[in-house]
């Protein structure tokens, strides 16, 4: 089985041969610049790999490229933090590998942790690979040397620990005691780290509408899906059931007089105008930015009471968008 994929750098089409596939990249949205650093850095290795991010082409059914990918390649990698055992989309994205290998005797499952987590149930006894806090070069080789099926033998002798330890050298006698106590100074973030973040949350949560979209029409007999992105920093979704409009919204970055936020509209409120139903603004803490909603707490019940509208991530903004967003589907 092949697959054309479009070479960016000589804008020329190869063919791919499934069978051959080494790695399959599962990660969630908030993870996507972490599984194309890892996929690019085991593609460079030799390795070949599928990413959803670069290998789902428009066009191609979502449901049937994720079981492709997940049942034809050799192993999977997941990308392992707090956002992906959160996710609902991910566990169908290991299962299959964890079902043919459950006792980790062919490392068809590899997990690769980018943030602090503690794995739970099936995937807590299985052996990781951590980037967490590496220097790149450092979590170049951590990567490699991890997914090498060989053994981890060091490539020089250890040091012989009968060898007798250096005593330790005396202080200073003009030294003090013990060090002064210094303050942690916090800082604001800057207007780049604003930016760089709400461009985040953005990105985010219009892949969270694409993916979700692609997964609600597959599922779903009677429901077709519509994603339009209509910039760079906005775009729209709809369902239809049973061909009549059922969902709709437009979102896109900016809020009020500022581009420093996210603006949400549904129905047929946004013909023609910027008005919104829902404005997500930063606020910064200390140099923490996180999100908060301006128009929540008016009458959405089960939706707001999941989720700390006024301490939302980027991920959690996007799925409370999304829910806002299928709530007509649900009366």
């Amino acid at each position: 089985m092949v697959k054309c994929l479009l070479d960016s750098a000589s804008e020329s089409c190869a063919y791919r041969d499934l069978s051959m596939v080494h790695f399959f990249i599962s990660y969630t949205s908030a993870d996507r610049t972490w599984a194309e650093w890892i996929a690019y850095v085991l593609e460079e290795a030799g390795f070949k790999v599928i990413i959803q991010g670069w290998d789902f082409r428009p066009g191609s059914n979502f449901v049937v490229e994720m079981q492709k990918a997940a049942s034809e390649a050799e192993r999977t990698i997941m990308v392992l933090s707090p956002a992906y055992l959160k996710s609902q989309f991910t566990s169908p994205e290991w299962s299959a590998a964890f079902r043919h290998d459950p006792q980790g005797l062919e490392r068809k499952l590899i997990p690769i942790v980018v943030q602090p987590c503690d794995p739970p149930g099936l995937l807590g006894p299985l052996v990781h690979i951590s980037l967490v806090g590496q220097d790149e070069e450092t979590a170049r080789d951590l990567l490699l040397s991890g997914v090498n099926a060989n053994r981890a033998k060091p490539s020089r002798r250890p040091a012989f620990p009968g060898a007798a330890a250096k005593p330790a050298p005396k202080a200073f006698p003009g030294s003090s005691a013990s060090a002064p106590y210094m303050p942690n100074l916090k800082q604001a973030a800057t207007d780049a780290e604003k930016r760089r973040f709400v461009r985040q949350t953005f990105d985010t949560i219009k892949e969270h509408f694409e993916g979700g979209l692609r997964q609600l029409g597959a599922r779903n007999d009677g429901i077709e899906c519509d994603f339009q992105p209509n910039t760079a920093t906005d775009f729209t979704a709809e369902a239809f059931v049973n061909g009549q409009s059922r969902c709709r919204c437009r979102v896109w970055q900016g809020g009020l007089a500022s581009s420093d936020g996210i603006s949400y509209a549904e129905g047929n409120l946004f013909h023609g105008t910027n008005a919104a139903n829902e404005i997500l603004s930063i606020r910064d803490e200390d140099g923490e930015l996180h999100l908060e909603s301006l128009m929540g707490g008016i009458g959405f019940g089960h939706i707001e009471r999941d989720f700390d509208l006024k301490h939302m991530t980027p991920d959690q903004a996007a799925d409370y968008l999304w829910r806002r967003f299928l709530r007509p589907m649900e009366r």
